[in-house]
């Protein structure tokens, strides 16, 4: 019997193995097929502008949430904009080039600098955003290739209640991962969200693994006036191969008033000296200033935003990269891809009654599916991650475990949930 038990667990450790050379390998073998070489023209614009809501239809809705948990209620259609959350993680790439600064870099404090940098920027894209993403099926997936930037997205909605989507990234310069999840209750002036999940960073060539979580974010005047949001609380950035670690400080207007977008921060050494000071503006740009015997140097520019379109406030203030996440693709042969969602492309093609009907239809049709797997005794499991262990940040996330790519190169997709 013990002889037995020893073969069982040689042979998971020989699976596992397995399982994570395929995934150690799996952008190598995409980047050979050639899918960065050529890059694709991406539209500059949506299909439709975006049209007024009635504001009647939204104070009657509003006034029966009250103090209730968002992510539990069903939203009516015209609070969406035309992209699945899953689509809204991938913004957090916009300026991915600061990942690969950060891989290049050869000072591991300057590194923390310009992934603190890279963190802040993924909040460049709210302002100006006065809808809501598109809450993910269960099972919906998202793919992405950046042709610029060489690097590939899957991202999975992995469990519905508690709604958690898990996203990985990856280039031959960085690897990015995170699991989003987190608490929202709707507070009659205001909406308070908080993520709980970690987001992970790993830098290949140095081999520095980086984590942290995100701020709150509260969006203001949702009944009357005009929407606005900020973001409140401390970002500890951990090196967990140096222990130097960045904090960052999200102002608050009731703090500091016309200031509230401005963001702080210090790098400090293992041994809790700081080094570095961090200065910036998260709708605007982010430097640092070194600190040596007591003297600050010039500031170093670590990021500066890219404006807006000036079409952008008719077009859900979305980026010009945003614009791209949506955009039909034929080379698309994942079925539960968030882009082959009919009441996604309804909406950003302008017709709001048939995205209506239809995000009724898929939200129906996903209720039925569990009760039909309530029925049959059978437990939901996600496709592309599995919830593990990491042992760095002594936290679980759902970790990406290879495969999406290898289906997609060979065309095929099989077993998929018939989400649509």
């Amino acid at each position: 019997m013990p002889l037995m038990v020893d073969l069982d667990d040689h042979s998971l450790e020989n699976g596992e193995l397995a399982e994570q050379e395929e995934k150690q390998t799996e952008y190598q073998l995409l980047k050979e097929s050639g899918v960065f070489k050529n890059p694709k023209v991406r539209r500059e614009l949506l299909p439709k502008t975006r049209e007024k809501s009635s504001i009647r239809n939204l104070f009657s809705f509003l006034k029966t949430v009250i103090g209730k948990d968002l992510t539990k209620v069903t939203m009516p259609v015209y609070f969406n904009e035309p992209i699945s959350f899953l689509q809204r993680l991938c913004e957090d790439l916009q300026y991915a080039d600061i990942l690969t600064k950060a891989a290049e870099c050869g000072n591991s404090v300057e590194r923390l600098a310009y992934v603190a940098a890279f963190m802040v920027s993924s909040y460049s894209t709210v302002p100006g955003r006065f809808w809501k993403p598109f809450n993910p099926l269960l099972g919906e997936t998202f793919e992405y290739i950046n042709e610029e930037h060489g690097y590939t997205v899957v991202a999975e909605q992995v469990s519905h209640h508690p709604p958690v989507s898990a996203f990985h990234a990856e280039s031959q310069d960085w690897v990015f991962w995170q699991e989003y999840k987190l608490d929202t209750k709707f507070r009659g002036q205001y909406i308070k969200v908080c993520p709980t999940g970690m987001v992970h960073l790993k830098l290949k060539k140095s081999g520095d693994h980086f984590s942290w979580k995100k701020p709150q974010t509260i969006i203001h005047n949702i009944v009357f006036g005009t929407l606005w949001a900020e973001h409140d609380g401390e970002v500890v950035i951990t090196n967990h191969q140096t222990n130097e670690i960045c904090t960052i400080h999200f102002q608050t207007y009731k703090r500091v008033r016309e200031n509230y977008k401005i963001v702080t921060g210090q790098i400090r050494d293992s041994n809790g000296h700081i080094c570095l000071l961090l200065d910036g503006n998260y709708e605007d740009k982010m430097e640092y200033t070194s600190v040596q015997n007591g003297l600050n140097s010039d500031p170093i520019s670590l990021w500066k935003v890219t404006p807006k379109p000036e079409i952008a406030p008719r077009m859900y203030g979305f980026t010009t990269f945003t614009m791209h996440l949506n955009e039909p693709n034929e080379d698309i042969q994942c079925p539960t891809d968030c882009r082959k969602r009919p009441d996604i492309r309804k909406l950003e093609a302008g017709n709001m009654e048939e995205a209506a009907r239809e995000k009724s239809r898929l939200e129906n049709k996903q209720r039925h599916a569990r009760k039909d797997r309530e029925t049959e005794g059978k437990q939901w499991s996600p496709r592309w991650f599995k919830l593990l262990e990491d042992p760095d940040s002594n936290t679980s996330c759902h970790t990406y475990q290879g495969g999406y790519w290898k289906s997609r190169c060979e065309g095929k997709f099989d077993d998929m949930a018939d989400l649509y």
